[in-house]
């Protein structure tokens, strides 16, 4: 009987190390699949999440496939996916920068960076080694159940920390004390340092402790926010800026404006 192919999304978050551990080592069916884990990297990680994947390829023996969003050609969204490794991995923002070159900034009303540069990359990625209808594996807890793609099952995904290890946050925290090395990161960083995802208050945080950490930030707001760069752009005036209200990243580190209510954070801007 043939393998069935199971694709592990891996954020670099500590619950996603737990979901992949948990493959590998744990489940009694392992066996019976194929299995491909990827990270794709966009460059704004923090540092200490580039270095946690690393120590779980190294400490656990488990192959990691780090790949990077490059565009397919000077226009459109098609991707040609670039293999990299912990050396060679982008510490600038350079796939981001890449992706907003094409297809402008992307904001609360236009989110699609992560479909681009994670979604689109990895299934881009699978699709030139042949890894075709797998199935896919991403670690959401079970406190978390709010974000279960309600097409879970059309989409083939699976929450293996959901239906087949029911997990939380605090197992979560518990079971990284026992593991010989964790995941060392300010928590308001995240796995994207100044996601636009992230709510007001911790963005403020992050530009009282951090304020270095919004200059790439900045950058791409001053080189590319006056830009239309799709049609949805064309009645609206510039400058277009990622975060709430058009709010630029200056305005947010004066920290003058007001505090709206924390929203929810997705992994890929949590460390958990």
């Amino acid at each position: 009987m043939d393998k069935k192919n199971l694709l592990i999304s891996f954020s670099g978050g500590r619950t996603s190390g737990r979901m992949l551990y948990y493959l590998y080592n744990e489940w009694a069916e392992r066996f019976d699949w194929n299995m491909l884990t990827v990270f794709a990297n966009t460059g704004k990680e923090d540092e200490g999440t580039y270095k946690f994947i690393y120590d779980c390829m190294m400490r656990w023996n488990i192959p990691i496939s780090w790949i990077e969003y490059q565009p397919a050609t000077k226009a459109g969204w098609g991707v040609n996916p670039k293999l990299v490794d912990y050396k060679t991995a982008s510490r600038n923002g350079e796939p981001f920068e890449e992706m907003i070159k094409l297809v402008g900034i992307p904001t609360t009303n236009a989110p699609f960076c992560s479909t681009i540069l994670k979604a689109r990359t990895i299934k881009a990625y699978c699709r030139s080694l042949g890894f075709t209808k797998h199935y896919t594996a991403i670690g959401i807890r079970n406190d978390e159940i709010d974000r279960v793609n309600p097409h879970w099952a059309k989409e083939r995904i699976i929450y293996p920390l959901i239906s087949m290890i029911p997990t939380t946050k605090q197992d979560i925290m518990d079971w990284w004390k026992f593991q010989g090395f964790d995941l060392i990161i300010d928590s308001d960083l995240g796995n994207c340092d100044c996601c636009w995802k992230k709510d007001l208050k911790r963005l403020q945080r992050i530009g009282v402790k951090s304020p270095e950490k919004f200059e790439w930030w900045q950058n791409m707001t001053d080189k590319y926010g006056s830009e239309i760069k799709r049609p949805s752009q064309a009645n609206l005036k510039p400058p277009f800026n990622f975060y709430r209200g058009n709010l630029s990243p200056q305005q947010i580190i004066s920290g003058e404006h007001k505090i709206e209510k924390p929203n929810h954070c997705s992994e890929s801007c949590e460390p958990f």
